[in-house]
């Protein structure tokens, strides 16, 4: 009977790796298209959409944190410093890796995100390896040239202790996007007017990809936790919450904020999905690519660098479906190496470090209890 539990448990959860999976698609196809001349207009703005993966990615994460925490709220074990752990080591050791290889590969010298500064400094790279690199638009993202996801993921970490703590349903999910889209809106126009870098391209840049800006999306993926939690959610929405969520709708789709309007489609799209459970996106091919998501997010840029070298036919169409698909196999081979050699033992050495902390933990207790 667990058994049977526990497959049903994994299926419903299915789509999350599914999600993952269509997020690295849309970011692969995205990257390879800019490396492709003469795309029809309205193609090359339907491929751009594919940045919004990250997105995808962003609300797979808040709702699968929103899962780990309640599934191990009864242990009293379970404190901050064993789910700091937990976090850093699903993280940093193919991180820090792939840190390693982009500086070798690419140098250190001027690039875009580095602006006017000469080059990647120790400072920038100590800064990296503490995933602070989001709290400066000249680091942000000028190394690996897409981890400027991880640091505003990083931050999100920091944070979600206490959102636990404070969101316990779909109403208070839904007050919560409101909030942080009203206060996302606000500090970007203010910080608009009044940039701290002289370099007003990248720091238009910086607005859009830091902190702030993207913390509606992760408020997006606790409102899916709590909906797929128990669909009769949707019905504890009561009108001022509705209406409020309505208003924000409206006031990004006035305010320009097409992204916000995009997180909003995905989460209908992520709910239809688990709803719906089409067997075309959900089956063992999906789950295996969200599985290597993370690994492919961090190396695809890596092989994309080295198939652009080959000559391609001249034919738009053809260069992008050839590029795409060979950047797809090669990503996927590459990662599902650094997903078994280096990702999967990082977690492994997590949870040993966790269970020694909760074993010294269990130790103090009973030695209190004798006392007491």
């Amino acid at each position: 009977m667990p058994e049977d539990k526990g497959k049903m448990e994994q299926d419903k959860l299915q789509f999350v790796d599914t999600l993952r999976a269509l997020a690295i698609i849309g970011v692969l196809l995205v990257h390879v298209s800019q490396h492709v001349d003469g795309l029809n207009g309205w193609l090359q703005k339907g491929l751009s959409i594919g940045a919004k993966g990250v997105a995808l990615f962003y609300m797979a994460s808040a709702f699968t944190l929103f899962l780990s925490l309640s599934r191990r709220s009864s242990d009293k074990r379970e404190g901050m410093v064993a789910y700091l752990w937990r976090r850093f080591f699903r993280i940093a050791p193919l991180y820090y890796m792939m840190l390693g290889i982009y500086l070798i590969v690419n140098g250190t010298g001027p690039r875009f995100w580095l602006g006017d500064q000469e080059g990647v400094t120790v400072t920038n790279i100590a800064v990296h390896a503490l995933f602070l690199n989001g709290l400066n638009p000249y680091w942000i993202n000028s190394i690996i040239g897409v981890e400027w996801s991880i640091a505003v993921e990083c931050m999100f970490y920091l944070f979600i202790p206490l959102l636990f703590k404070l969101i316990q349903s779909v109403r208070h999910a839904t007050w919560f996007v409101v909030m942080v889209l009203v206060a996302s809106f606000g500090l970007n126009t203010v910080f608009a007017q009044y940039p701290l870098i002289s370099d007003q391209s990248l720091w238009g840049h910086y607005l859009y990809l830091w902190f702030p800006n993207q913390l509606p999306v992760f408020g997006l993926g606790i409102l899916l936790f709590f909906i797929w939690k128990d669909e009769r959610h949707w019905k504890s929405v009561d009108p001022l919450s509705g209406g409020l969520l309505l208003v924000t709708v409206l006031f990004a789709f006035f305010g320009g904020m097409t992204d916000y309007l995009i997180g909003v489609g995905l989460l209908l799209g992520a709910y239809a999905l688990y709803h719906w459970q089409p067997k075309w996106l959900l089956n063992r091919v999906w789950s295996w690519i969200g599985r290597l998501s993370y690994s492919m997010y961090l190396t695809h840029m890596l092989v994309l660098g080295l198939i652009v070298q080959i000559k391609l036919p001249s034919a738009p169409l053809v260069s992008l479906s050839l590029l795409f698909i060979m950047t797809l196999l090669f990503t996927v081979g590459l990662s599902w190496f650094t997903y078994t050699w280096i990702e999967q033992p990082g977690i492994r050495l997590g949870k040993k470090l966790i269970s020694r902390i909760k074993s010294v933990r269990e130790q103090e207790d009973s030695v209190k209890e004798s006392v007491a």
